[in-house]
């Protein structure tokens, strides 16, 4: 079973994984959410647990992974690079080239940072033609290619690396997962024209910018659904555990929450409300503020949305965890900034559908690492000479 492919979405709150065969069909899938382990249960052990019960169910070991990762020290840059020449040449014989060229200067000038992913935003020929598309056999004069980089620090990487070999796992590949699912999703989105998705995770959340369905701006705050936990918790004086549950439940439909009965305190939650004296209009204005601020500091307060905002008011899409609670969520200042607010329904399953689709498209193939040449030794370059 060694043409398996598998993807680990690893989280601050959940590990999610998908093994999937050659025809991209997920054959097994499994999760953990990190918060409801016990604090002796360490990180790498759920890690441990969650690759030892899908070996168990596959018969296999899994060695070889690929992560989606979500952090808020993501870089973006973005660059533009050009190539003239002397006499009309193959398009071919120069594109990956440049491309490369880009990565190479990248890598030069921020060498604590690791290129996570390349976006070409536009192909640009003679001087002014753009091309949607590249022809083997094109005879150009000037070539220019607009790139977007996504980069994440070595350091990370490296600690990331070691909670996985400790687990006697390999990454082959590193994505960023709000990016990788960005790109798989807008595919079910009908607008072209200007959109935004907002991931709203545990610790972070990312905003991802597209304009005719083209990437175009990346950025990540370290704020996300836990900071809300928290702000309910020092308001209201609740246990943080308590205000977790109670965030999660609040927006729900109260016949549904009088029958549940997977809440922390095993209770009805709007009955403990009442014997609290919890005030749900307070809940809420604190919910609605802190959700204000993500919007804010993610979306409206960057300066590539203040330019685009006075062309079209882009339609947002919420993705994420963090982002269940929202659609009752109903004064939000920064609602007048956007066309339309759309809550994506998101699963495990379709984050490791994103995972293994990027995985496997072209767009991965510009930052898979190349297979370098295996070095040989002074004798053995003699043997050679000697035996042609």
């Amino acid at each position: 079973m060694s043409n398996l492919d598998t993807v680990i979405d690893f989280g601050s709150q959940n590990l999610r994984l998908g093994v999937f065969d050659q025809s991209s069909k997920i054959i097994y899938s499994s999760n953990i959410k990190i918060t409801e382990l016990s604090e002796s249960e360490k990180l790498d052990k759920s890690l441990n647990n969650l690759i030892r019960d899908a070996e168990k169910k596959l018969s296999t070991h899994l060695v070889d992974v690929n992560v989606l990762y979500d952090t808020s020290e993501f870089n973006f840059i973005d660059i533009s690079i050009k190539k003239y020449f002397d006499q009309p040449t193959s398009i071919s014989k120069y594109y990956k080239s440049l491309i490369e060229e880009a990565k190479f200067i990248i890598s030069e000038n921020n060498f604590k940072d690791q290129v996570i992913h390349i976006a070409i935003n536009n192909t640009i020929v003679d001087e002014n033609r753009k091309l949607e598309s590249i022809f083997e056999d094109l005879k150009i004069k000037s070539l220019i290619l607009d790139l977007k980089f996504i980069c994440l620090k070595k350091s990370l990487i490296n600690n990331l690396s070691n909670k996985f070999k400790a687990n006697n796992l390999n990454i082959l590949n590193i994505y960023c997962s709000s990016y990788v699912k960005s790109i798989f999703y807008k595919k079910n989105i009908a607008t072209k024209n200007n959109f935004i998705f907002l991931d709203i995770g545990y610790q972070r959340t990312s905003a991802l910018f597209f304009n005719n369905n083209k990437f175009q701006f990346f950025n990540s705050v370290p704020i996300g659904g836990n900071n809300i936990t928290k702000d309910i918790s020092k308001v209201l004086k609740l246990d943080i555990n308590y205000s977790e549950d109670l965030k999660i439940k609040f927006n729900k439909d109260e016949n549904e929450i009088s029958f549940n009965k997977n809440s922390v305190n095993d209770r009805n939650l709007y009955q403990e409300i009442v014997e609290k004296s919890i005030s749900t209009d307070l809940l809420k204005q604190i919910i609605e503020a802190r959700v204000n601020e993500i919007i804010d500091m993610t979306v409206t307060q960057n300066n590539y949305f203040k330019n685009i905002i006075s062309f079209e008011k882009p339609l947002i899409i919420f993705i994420g965890s963090g982002s269940k609670l929202l659609p009752n969520v109903n004064d939000l200042n920064s609602k007048k900034y956007f066309s339309e607010l759309i809550f994506f329904d998101e699963n495990d399953n379709k984050i490791c559908d994103a995972g293994i689709n990027y995985h496997r498209s072209d767009d991965s193939l510009l930052i898979k690492n190349k297979k370098k040449p295996i070095k040989t030794g002074f004798f053995e370059k003699f043997f050679n000479l000697f035996s042609k």
